[in-house]
């Protein structure tokens, strides 16, 4: 399944910096951003299963 996100609104600058570091990596913005929204989102499954793990191991 593919959401599409809703528009972002960012300076030009750092729009032409994302796309410099977008492209030297080989992506299209859209990709990039793609590729960090789901590093994000293994970071934060793994914050919480973290988090849920030691919850565990300190009531034991």
């Amino acid at each position: 399944m593919i959401i599409f996100m809703r528009e972002i609104k960012i300076k030009d600058q750092d729009y032409l910096d994302f796309q410099e570091a977008a492209n030297h990596s080989g992506l299209r913005v859209d990709e990039k951003l793609s590729e960090i929204v789901q590093h994000y989102i293994i970071i934060e499954r793994n914050r919480k299963r973290f988090s849920q793990l030691k919850l565990f191991q300190d009531k034991a």
